[in-house]
């Protein structure tokens, strides 16, 4: 049984990098979005750095890439962002935020803007098709709690829970829901819950 890293260690980074098979991909705005924060920062060190976790610095939106490189991207920006945003989990939640204008200009955005009309059930309901169409990466569903809440699932993916968080927030907090709370919960390094509820 391995020792559990640090959360934002490098050793965590490594762990979670030694899960991830080579056909495990996601959509190239999700690059977009961490590069965008980092060279809001003005530092041309940091974005190098950045730019080497990530092996490259130009991601077409709709083509894929490895999960492995979104990774490495985003504990690069959280190292840098967190003195300023209160840690690590807290740079990580603001980086998965900043994903959701990009995510929302694609076809698949455009689709969850019509059905958020349903309000945040429908909504919720509808994430785990829209994850499918943007990450070839472990699973996601849905498990209603309640009339009024659900626990999203995703099992089989590396991404840190606190990134998941600040993107699901993101989503409701664009489409005019700003009552749905949002908790995000990391249950191994491969399994993180949200808990929604309005």
């Amino acid at each position: 049984m391995c020792e559990v890293a640090e959360t934002g260690s490098q050793q965590e980074l490594e762990q979670r990098l030694a899960l991830v098979g080579p056909k495990d991909t996601l959509h190239g705005f999700f690059f977009n979005g961490a590069l965008k924060v980092v060279r809001g920062l003005g530092d041309a060190v940091v974005l190098g750095h950045c730019i080497q976790a990530a092996g490259g610095d130009r991601f077409s939106a709709f083509f894929h890439y490895p999960v492995g490189s979104l990774t490495r991207l985003l504990y690069a920006a959280a190292w840098a962002l967190s003195e300023a945003h209160g840690g690590f989990d807290a740079a990580m939640r603001y980086l998965g935020s900043q994903v959701v204008p990009d995510y929302l200009e694609s076809s698949a955005g455009r689709v969850l803007v019509k059905l958020a009309g349903g309000g945040p059930k429908q909504l919720l309901h509808s994430l785990p098709s829209v994850y499918r169409t943007s990450v070839q990466h472990g699973e996601c569903a849905v498990r209603w709690t309640g009339s009024n809440a659900g626990v999203l699932q995703l099992a089989g993916n590396i991404l840190p829970s606190a990134y998941v968080e600040g993107a699901t927030r993101g989503v409701f907090d664009s489409l005019r829901m700003p009552n749905v709370k949002v908790s995000g919960k990391q249950v191994s390094l491969s399994h993180s819950e949200m808990e929604i509820s309005w």
